[in-house]
């Protein structure tokens, strides 16, 4: 059965729904099969909103190179990570993974 916790910052909220009894996502979605979604998610985000990986990695707390891995899908970040990347976009970011493997990154600019 999957579980769901929430983490909040000042700008951004980060959903993310996973299993850890077993270590990993939800029943066959591992965290390494996330990682190529997840990166596209952020550089679509990234390029859409008209910032460089520059920008977003310094307001996120991160080096360049480490943006440019996750968005190549060479990496999965930690969940601090995630709030600080959704934060330096403001953006909500939802990740949705369902007990049959699938799963869904979203950002989402935030309703005021």
């Amino acid at each position: 059965m999957c579980r769901s916790f929430q983490c909040t910052g000042r700008v951004a909220k980060v959903f993310v729904v996973t299993d850890r009894r077993h270590g990993n996502t939800c029943d066959g979605v591992t965290s390494e099969s996330l990682g190529r979604p997840l990166g596209v998610a952020v550089r679509a985000r990234r390029l859409e909103m008209g910032l460089t990986q520059e920008r977003v990695a310094a307001q996120a707390g991160m080096s360049q190179g480490a943006l440019s891995r996750l968005e190549h899908g060479r990496g999965v970040p930690t969940l601090p990570l995630l709030e600080r990347l959704a934060a330096a976009m403001s953006s909500n970011l939802l990740i949705a993974l369902s007990p049959h493997g699938d799963f869904r990154v979203v950002f989402r600019t935030p309703v005021r």
